[in-house]
C-alpha cells in the first residue's frame, strides 16, 4: 500500500476514533446529567409536573431546544473548536432533562440492564455500518420517512389517543429504526470525515458524535420502555 493511502488510512482511523471517543463520553455524560438532576428534587419535580400538564409544550420544547443548539455547533464547528465543545456541553445538558424521568420510572437494574444491551446493540450495528461494503446512504430516505412518522405518531397518541398498544408499537418501530440509524451514520464518518480534510477535525468530531449519541438515547429509551421494569 502506497504511503499516501497508509496516512489517509490512519487519519481517518484517528478521527473516527475521535468521534467513537466523544460518543461514549456524551452518553455518560447525558446519563451521569439526567441522573443528577432526577436527584435533586427540588429542581426535577417541578419539571415534571409542567411537563405532565403540558405534555405538547413539553414535547416541542424538548425537541425544538436541543435542536437549535445542535444547528448552533454546527455553525461554530468552523470557527472554534472551544466554542463548539461549549456549545455541544450545553446541548447534552438541556437534552437530559429528557432522560430525567427515566431514573424516576424505572428500577436501577432496569437501566443498567438497558443500557448494557444498548452498548451492545450499538458496537455490532456501528462495526457493520463501518465495515460494510453495501451503501448504505440509500437508506437516508427510508429513515427520515420512519423517524418523522414515529415523531408525529407519538406526538397523536400522546395529545389525542394515549394508547398504552399504540405506544409499545412506536418504541418497537423506534428500536429497529435507530439500529438503523447507527449503521447509516457510522457509514457516514467516512463521508464525513472527506468533506471536511483540513478543517477543524476536533471540532467535527464532535459534531459527528452527536448523532451517534442521539441514536444510543433513543435506542436506549426505546427499550427501557419495551423490557423496563417500571415498579419505581
Amino acid at each position: 500500500m502506497p504511503v499516501m493511502e497508509q496516512t489517509k488510512d490512519g487519519a481517518l482511523a484517528k478521527f473516527t476514533s475521535l468521534v467513537y471517543l466523544y460518543t461514549g463520553l456524551g452518553v455518560a455524560f447525558w446519563l451521569l446529567s439526567a441522573f443528577a438532576l432526577a436527584k435533586n428534587q427540588a429542581f426535577s419535580m417541578p419539571i415534571l409536573m409542567w411537563g405532565a400538564q403540558h405534555r405538547l409544550l413539553a414535547t416541542v420544547l424538548a425537541i425544538a431546544i436541543p435542536i437549535g443548539l445542535l444547528y448552533l455547533c454546527q455553525s461554530l464547528a468552523q470557527r472554534s473548536y472551544f466554542l463548539t465543545f461549549v456549545c455541544y456541553i450545553a446541548f447534552l445538558a438541556s437534552f437530559s432533562i429528557t432522560g430525567m424521568p427515566i431514573f424516576f420510572a424505572y428500577s436501577a437494574k432496569s437501566i443498567v440492564q438497558a443500557t448494557s444491551m444498548t452498548a451492545i446493540a450499538f458496537i455490532v450495528m456501528a462495526g457493520y455500518g463501518y465495515f460494510t461494503r453495501t451503501n448504505l446512504m440509500t437508506w437516508s430516505k427510508t429513515l427520515m420517512i420512519g423517524l418523522i412518522a414515529v415523531i408525529v405518531v407519538s406526538i397523536l397518541n400522546l395529545v389525542l389517543f394515549k394508547s398504552s398498544l399504540a405506544m409499545l408499537i412506536v418504541n418497537a418501530i423506534t428500536m429497529i429504526l435507530f439500529l438503523g440509524f447507527i449503521a447509516f451514520d457510522s457509514q457516514n464518518l467516512k463521508q464525513i470525515y472527506q468533506q471536511n480534510q483540513g478543517a477543524n477535525l476536533g471540532a467535527i468530531a464532535l459534531i459527528a458524535s452527536i448523532n451517534l449519541v442521539l441514536d444510543f438515547i433513543n435506542l436506549l429509551l426505546s427499550l427501557l420502555s419495551i423490557f423496563g421494569n417500571n415498579d419505581n
